[in-house]
């Protein structure tokens, strides 16, 4: 499928003037060296873009300046990821999943037009910067083939192209590019960790809410479940094809610009351990974790404990092609969890975690998902289990 630039598709509906020049800034900086005047200053300005008209201008302001506040206490992690300016884009959107998909595709076709636009320009070699477009392009043929509806796929139902001439849509993906992705570093190779991190977000909020959807519809709705459950695997399967790509940066590319993220950490993530309840149901190993970061501290709750995971709701039902479905769909998850510990041992052989813990040590006690069942159902579906998370 050829790739299309969303974001660069049109500029009839550019940010406001001031936006853009504060976007251009942001983006031109290492964010760990700015002044601390100019982070108050940015701090400023958002609680002005709060207190201001509901314009366009301060809307866009209110996502560029958010992470610089210092009144709000919002976790590293979310600081540093820009996940609000997501939550803002899917808020806009009818279709979650398929918003999801194309809002991938925009950021990582933006992202290979930057590497080619800057190889050999950096530390990354030309070859290493062919090799991470080749594997970027995957990406999008992964992209392209997810299931839309039970004859559709996102690549057949034209659905990249018909949105470049979605102007609403082509402005908000917009906003989402210029409003995130700001790099701690001067490293070129942090903007394939940061799209890298989002694309990540996007999938374990697409492997959550497809989850939901399936397990509303085991011994009810057999047409929808194959459906949810096809959209789950290919979700699950995003993961490991973004993580195939970001294993073009190098442990050395990684380590030039690890210290500038500071405590930000996906161990963090609402949205991967929300994934995980909705999926396997409640960890108990993780309430430590969950202890740790207030943000995380609804998913300790006993409302979640008794909640009825997608795992057990297939296992519980008579139906052995139900069974069956799930425990194929799965199948990728499991990969990827071995595949991020894999990633800790390699980046992260004999070092704590940016979030605290253990590394690598960490992750590997979270590859197998067995004895976590979950309880009772729970009526929950569209505020915390379904939406989108961020801080």
């Amino acid at each position: 499928m050829n790739a299309v630039r969303f974001a660069g598709a049109t500029r009839t509906r550019e940010l406001p003037a001031a936006c853009a020049e504060l976007a251009d800034r942001l983006h031109a900086t290492a964010l760990a060296e700015l002044p601390e005047d100019e982070v108050r200053g940015l701090s400023e300005r958002y609680d002005a873009a709060v207190a201001g008209a509901d314009t366009d201008e301060n809307e866009i302001l209110r996502l560029l300046t958010r992470p610089f506040s210092l009144r709000l206490d919002t976790p590293e992690y979310y600081r540093y990821t820009g996940m609000h300016v997501t939550g803002w884009y899917l808020a806009r959107r009818e279709d979650p999943y398929e918003a999801s998909l194309l809002l991938v595709h925009a950021l990582v076709t933006d992202l290979i037009a930057l590497e080619e636009r800057e190889a050999g320009l950096h530390e990354t070699t030309v070859e290493e910067g062919a090799e991470r477009v080749s594997r970027l392009r995957a990406v999008l043929d992964h992209l392209g083939g997810s299931p839309l509806g039970p004859d559709r796929t996102m690549a057949s139902a034209e659905s990249v192209r018909l949105a470049g001439h979605d102007d609403t849509l082509v402005r908000d993906l917009l906003v989402v590019n210029r409003c995130s992705g700001f790099r701690r570093s001067d490293k070129h190779d942090e903007h394939m960790f940061m799209r890298s991190v989002q694309a990540c977000e996007v999938a374990f909020f697409l492997v959550r809410w497809t989850a939901r959807r399936a397990t509303e519809a085991v011994g009810r709705a057999p047409a929808e479940y194959a459906l949810r459950i096809r959209q789950f695997a290919s979700a699950a399967e995003l993961l490991n094809v973004v993580f195939h790509a970001l294993r073009t940066l190098t442990p050395e590319l990684f380590m030039g610009f690890r210290d500038a993220t500071g405590s930000a950490s996906a161990v963090q993530s609402l949205n991967y351990h929300l994934m995980e309840l909705v999926v396997y149901g409640y960890d108990e190993r993780k309430s430590e974790t969950y202890g740790r970061f207030a943000h995380l501290a609804p998913v300790n709750s006993l409302r979640l404990r008794r909640f009825t995971s997608l795992r057990d709701a297939a296992a519980g039902s008579a139906d052995a092609d139900v069974r069956e479905a799930f425990a194929a769909s799965e199948a990728p998850l499991h990969v990827w969890r071995g595949r991020h510990y894999g990633f800790g041992r390699r980046y992260l052989p004999e070092m704590t975690g940016s979030g605290g813990t253990e590394g690598a040590g960490y992750l590997k006690r979270f590859v197998g998902k067995a004895g976590l069942p979950s309880g009772d159902s729970i009526d929950d579906t569209e505020q915390l289990l379904t939406r989108f998370a961020f801080c």
